[in-house]
């Protein structure tokens, strides 16, 4: 069993763009050879450092005060898991491929994708 890893952000206001793109897929996926299953998770972009700031007091949150940054985009973690990698990679190359053009306008460049061992001791 392989798992393999999605990480990307989608630019500010493209998050439902990148959301159904992933969501497209889902037929796709299900007629794949080895798929055995996915996870899509996207970020709630805010909502930790809105939960800190109520939690903490000003005096607190000054000792922890982090430097002004831009909205940094919705991340997104897929997490799929494939009988092997070989079943993966041909996804990737007679499907996928074709499709990801459409794909990379709502994304920031910082993205990765790769396998994972799974390390849980249960």
């Amino acid at each position: 069993m392989q798992n393999y890893v999605v990480q990307v952000s989608a630019k500010p206001g493209h998050e439902e763009e990148v959301t159904k793109f992933y969501q497209d897929l889902e037929p796709l996926l299900k007629e794949a050879k080895g798929f055995r299953g996915r996870q899509m998770l996207r970020g709630q972009m805010g909502t930790m450092a809105a939960a800190v700031k109520a939690r903490l007091s000003k005096e607190e949150l000054a000792k922890h005060a982090e430097p002004p940054h831009e909205h940094p985009g919705t991340q997104f973690v897929i997490i799929e898991t494939w009988d092997s990698i070989d079943d993966r990679m041909q996804f990737s190359m007679n499907v996928q491929a074709a499709r990801t053009k459409e794909l990379i306008p709502h994304l920031l460049p910082d993205h990765s994708h790769e396998f994972f061992e799974d390390i849980s001791l249960d």
